[in-house]
C-alpha cells in the first residue's frame, strides 16, 4: 500500500513555513495582512483534508487489490486481465472464432480417489491441479473450468497469435505437462501412493462459439462446440501417458511435432470416424540436409532438401528418374 506520510507535502510545508514567516515578520497590522493569515489558514486546513482523502484513497485501493486478487484465482488469467482492464464486457455476448482445445484427465481416478480421505484426496488434487495450472498460464492458455481431476482450457481467444501459433502453444504445453507427471509421480510415491499417476490428453483445433454464458445475475465465460466434446473424445480413447490430437491440429503442428501416422477412431457422439495423431514429441533441429548435383553440361541440376522432402516422395522422384533411364536406353 502506497504511504501517505507527511514526507510526501514537504514542498507544501516549506511553502507554509515560509509564508508564516513572511507575514509575522510583518509589524503592522492591515487588512492585508490579516486576508493573508485567514488565506495561509485555509490552505492549511484544505492541505490536512487532502492528507485524509490521500490515505483514504491508498486504504480503499488496497482492499481493492486484495479483492480483484481474490477473485482472479476464480477466472483464468487472461479473462482476469481483460475484465481489470476493461476490454471485456459484462454481458451475454459470444463470438465465433477457430481455437485448440485441450482437454485432460489422471486414468482411473475415481478407483484412487475412492481410497482416500477427504483431506488427504484435497491435498493430492490440489498440488496436481496447482502444477498443472502454471504450466497452461506459462504457455498463454485459457484455462476454462476443473471438472473434479480434468481440465479444459483453449488456445485463440487473442488475435494476437496465428492458428498455427496458438495450436503449437497448446500442444507443447500438453508435452510439457507429461514431463511434470514424471516428477508428480516420485513425489507421490515418495509420500506413499504406490500406483503410479497417469494423465491422457486430447486435443482438437476448430470453430467454438466462446464468451459469456448464462444469464444477467450469473455468467460463465466458457466454450462450446463440436472441437470441445472432440478434444474429449480423445482425451478418453488416449492410452495413458498419451497425447492425441486431431487431424486439423496436426495439420498446423506437423512441422515441428512429430507425430505417428493418423488412425481412424470412432467416437461417441460423432457419426464418422475421425482422425487422429498421437503425439511423440518435438522434431529434433538438425543441419540442413541437402543434396545437390548440379552438371549443367550433361544436363544434370538435381536439388533435394532432406529437411522438407518426404521419405516416400525422394524415393517417388528416384523411381521415375531410373524408369525413364531405362525406357530411353
Amino acid at each position: 500500500m502506497k504511504n501517505t506520510s507527511a514526507d510526501e507535502f514537504q514542498k507544501e510545508k516549506k511553502v507554509i513555513e515560509a509564508a508564516e514567516k513572511l507575514i509575522d515578520s510583518s509589524e503592522q497590522i492591515s487588512d492585508l495582512k490579516i486576508f493573508y493569515r485567514d488565506l495561509l489558514k485555509e490552505y492549511k486546513r484544505l492541505l490536512k483534508q487532502t492528507k485524509v482523502l490521500m490515505k483514504v484513497s491508498d486504504n480503499q485501493q488496497h482492499r481493492l487489490k486484495i479483492i480483484t486478487d481474490r477473485l482472479g484465482k476464480y477466472v483464468s488469467y487472461q479473462l482476469f486481465k481483460k475484465i481489470t482492464r476493461g476490454k471485456e464486457k459484462v454481458e451475454l455476448t459470444t463470438k465465433r472464432k477457430k481455437l485448440t482445445v485441450f482437454f485432460s484427465d489422471i486414468k482411473d481416478f475415481s478407483y484412487i480417489s475412492s481410497h482416500m480421505e477427504g483431506e488427504e484426496l484435497a491435498e493430492f488434487l490440489n498440488s496436481y491441479l496447482d502444477e498443472m495450472t502454471k504450466i497452461v498460464i506459462k504457455y498463454g492458455g485459457n484455462l476454462d473450468k476443473y471438472w473434479g481431476d480434468a481440465i479444459l482450457a483453449f488456445f485463440g481467444d487473442s488475435a494476437a497469435a496465428t492458428d498455427e501459433e496458438n495450436a503449437l502453444q497448446c500442444v507443447s504445453m500438453s508435452i510439457e505437462m507429461q514431463k511434470k507427471m514424471k516428477d508428480l509421480q516420485k513425489k507421490w510415491f515418495d509420500k506413499g501412493y504406490q500406483e503410479p499417476l497417469q494423465i491422457r490428453i486430447g486435443i482438437a483445433t476448430g470453430y467454438c462459439a466462446v464468451g459469456n454464458f448464462g444469464s444477467s445475475e450469473r455468467m460463465d465465460y466458457t466454450i462450446i462446440g463440436n472441437p470441445v466434446n472432440f478434444a474429449a473424445r480423445l482425451e478418453s480413447a488416449a492410452e495413458p501417458n498419451e497425447i492425441l490430437i486431431s487431424h486439423e491440429t496436426w495439420g498446423l503442428v506437423k512441422n515441428k511435432i512429430n507425430c505417428e501416422s493418423y488412425i481412424s477412431l470412432s467416437l461417441k457422439g460423432f457419426h464418422k470416424e475421425k482422425l487422429a495423431h498421437k503425439v511423440l514429441g518435438f522434431k529434433k533441429i538438425s543441419e540442413k540436409k541437402l543434396i545437390q548435383i548440379n552438371d549443367p553440361d550433361n544436363g544434370i541440376n538435381l536439388f533435394i532438401d532432406l529437411n522438407k522432402a518426404e521419405k516416400d516422395s525422394v524415393k517417388k522422384i528416384l523411381s521415375d528418374i531410373e524408369h525413364s533411364l531405362t525406357s530411353h536406353q
